[in-house]
């Protein structure tokens, strides 16, 4: 069986396998159950935890990506279990599974959605189980190229060929969020990307002034406009976690 290979963005979840296993070296990973909240995908990234000999469970919303992510199961022989389910409404009982986990899922939540994930993600993990959660800074410049913000810090744009919500957060919301849970470590990843964002028209980018917090004069952001795509940052906070 050929070693699962994920993207570079998944880099956070090659971080907390070798995070539970720096916490687990004394049992054997098929005595761990771990559960992915948004596991679909061509290639998921629960792949490489079954090839460590996890117990292996995924949740996910869209029939579609658990069709693709069965597919890559099926052609290279992993073994999932995968289920269509809501991670706001997981579908298993309290203290299940030994670890938890999203990739770049609940960010598509509104914020009071995300709540309601991490009280569950919460709930199903046995006590002194782990978690890994991501969220999207509001520190993202510009923040526009999400989309719409139709709700504070909730943005609504195109990706690919659908409309979706992206949920932008401050470090003070997001410990608001989490203070039911012990914060084992916490890092932030900024990348910086052309062609990230959809690109604004100017009248677009002059109404996001007022509340870009740039500090940047009026007519210095509106001379942003033609370089700020050079100059897309996107960050993202991803926290390690442990139940009480």
């Amino acid at each position: 069986m050929a070693a699962t290979i994920l993207r570079a963005n998944a880099i956070p979840v090659y971080g907390f396998l070798s995070f539970i296993h720096s916490r687990h070296s004394d049992e054997t990973p098929m005595q761990l159950k771990i559960l992915d909240c948004g596991a679909g995908g061509k290639v998921p990234p629960l792949a490489i935890f079954a090839q460590q000999g996890f117990e292996c469970w995924g949740i996910d919303i869209s029939d579609e990506q658990l069709d693709k992510a069965n597919a890559y199961c099926t052609e290279h022989e992993i073994e999932l279990h995968l289920q269509k389910g809501d991670m706001r409404q997981i579908p298993f009982n309290d203290a299940t599974f030994d670890f938890v986990y999203e990739q770049y899922a609940m960010c598509h939540l509104s914020k009071s959605d995300t709540a309601l994930a991490i009280c569950e993600m919460h709930r199903v993990l046995k006590p002194g189980g782990l978690c890994l959660l991501g969220f999207i800074s509001t520190s993202c410049f510009p923040k526009l190229s999400f989309g719409k913000e139709q709700a504070p810090g909730e943005y609504y744009g195109k990706e690919g060929e659908k409309q979706s919500l992206h949920s932008l957060f401050s470090d003070q919301e997001i410990d608001a969020l989490l203070t039911d849970w012990e914060v084992l470590s916490k890092q932030k990843n900024v990348a910086y990307q052309q062609g990230m964002s959809q690109k604004p028209s100017l009248a677009e980018w002059m109404d996001a002034y007022p509340s870009s917090g740039s500090g940047y004069t009026q007519d210095a952001w509106r001379q942003r406009y033609e370089t700020h795509g050079n100059e897309m940052q996107y960050a993202h906070l991803f926290y390690t976690l442990q139940k009480p």
